[in-house]
Order: structure tokens, then sequence, then C-alpha cells
């Protein structure tokens, strides 16, 4: 469950701003993905777009394209959303309840791509770049449970916990599946 964007306690200007961002990013990260794809490259690295919106700077610029790869359908549709409100066609309404959910979403997609926060000035949570922490609670394993799939680049922090009432023979809980570099 992603947190909606606190649009009220943003304030408009920077509300719009946050939105601006979000659409823009995704923009970037949506079309490095299809390019890596195209041409079999490994590596996803994608600047972060320019904007004061942010309360600091990202951490780091590389993508987890696992991600990318499962969510990108999704991330077009939510950036679709935000469209007229982003290049200025619509007022951000800072009242909006399904403009403050999509935009929610749309970071937290934006946020399991890069492995850390995007919070905007004003926001009351973690800050820009601070490592985002994936807990799994899970009864019987027989499968295969991750939680993180894809490599780890240099400068990021990985945490995973994760609890799981049984694994079976069959079974394996993996913790992160990819390379950790340092």
């Amino acid at each position: 469950m992603s947190d909606p964007l606190t649009l009220a306690a943003l304030g408009g200007v920077v509300a719009a701003e946050g939105i601006k961002f979000l659409y823009g990013q995704v923009a970037e990260v949506v079309k490095a993905w299809r390019t890596r794809r195209d041409e079999r490259r490994k590596a996803l690295e994608v600047p972060i777009v320019p904007t004061a919106a942010l309360d600091a700077a990202p951490a780091r610029t590389e993508v987890d394209a696992a991600v990318v790869d499962q969510h990108h359908a999704a991330m077009v549709e939510l950036w679709a959303r935000l469209a007229p409100y982003a290049n200025g066609l619509q007022e951000v309404d800072v009242t909006d309840d399904e403009l403050a959910r999509t935009a929610g979403e749309l970071r937290a997609l934006l946020e399991a791509a890069y492995g850390q926060r995007f919070t905007f000035r004003g926001e009351h949570r973690e800050p820009t770049g601070t490592l985002v922490t994936v807990t799994q609670a899970v009864g019987p394993v027989s499968g295969r449970v991750v939680g993180v799939r894809g490599d780890v680049g240099s400068g990021a922090a990985v945490e995973v916990r994760q609890e799981a009432t049984e694994v079976t023979a069959d079974g394996t809980v993996i913790g992160v599946d990819g390379r950790i570099s340092g």
C-alpha cells in the first residue's frame, strides 16, 4: 500500500512541483527501460529530473529494472492520469483525494525502482534518499520468496526482513536475488 501524497500539507505550489517531478521522472525511467530492453543492456542509470520540490538530493540514480519490468504498465497508466496537472492544463486541487492517491501510487513505484524515498518539502516522512526497507511476513513457503530481485549498486543500502512460519523442503526464502557491489 502506498502513502498518498499529503497535498494539503504541501500547499499548492509544492504539490504542483511534486506532481511535475513524478510525471517527468517516470517518463525518464520508462524511456530508459525501453531503450535498455531494446538494446539488451543490463545497467539502468536514470538521472534525477531537476526539481526544487524534493527535500534533499536523491542518493543514487540506479534503477532496478526488474521493478520496471513488472510495473511499467501501471507506471504509464498513473503517469497519464497526472498529465493534465503536470502540463498545466488543470490546476492541482490540494483537497482532491483521488489525485493524492494517484500521485502516491506513482511515487511508491518510483521509490521501489530507485530503492529510496522521494520526499517533498514540507512532508513528515523519511527524507529523500532514505533506504526503502522490504519486510515480508509469510505463512508456509513451499515455493520461492524473494525480498529484492535485482542488483544492488554501490552507494545503495539494502535492508530485507523476512519471516516465514515454515519453509518446506521445496521452499526457499532469499533476501537479495542479485549482485551486491560496493
